[in-house]
């Protein structure tokens, strides 16, 4: 037979707030940029790799370019497009927290 125990929360976490937690945050956004970054270099990578192949073999057959620039650039500006909406999107949403928080903070504090 199943025993139910009840689950009480911690009151100790609730008296002492993670204050590293916004610091947490900030650094997990530095990584997703970096990761953005990453990304984008591989792009032009990628880009030069295949440029230079075609330099090194004019035949026609063997000269062509896997990709073309046109391909490439789009993925690029795909890439920095998504990067720049996250960023907006994500810091909205902390910025209308911490506009939550301080109305909170300041009527506490009355």
């Amino acid at each position: 037979m199943a025993v139910h125990k009840a689950t009480h929360s911690n009151p100790l976490a609730q008296l002492h707030p993670n204050h590293q937690f916004k610091a947490e945050i900030l650094e997990i956004l530095h990584h997703l940029n970096r990761g953005y970054g990453v990304a984008l270099a591989a792009l032009d990578k990628l880009e030069i790799k295949d440029r230079c192949r075609a330099k090194a073999r004019p035949h026609p057959k063997n000269g062509l370019r896997i990709f073309t620039a046109a391909c490439l650039g789009e993925f690029h500006a795909r890439t920095k497009a998504l990067q720049a909406e996250a960023n907006r999107d994500l810091l909205r949403l902390m910025a209308a927290h911490e506009d939550q928080y301080a109305e909170h903070s300041g009527a506490r504090r009355r």
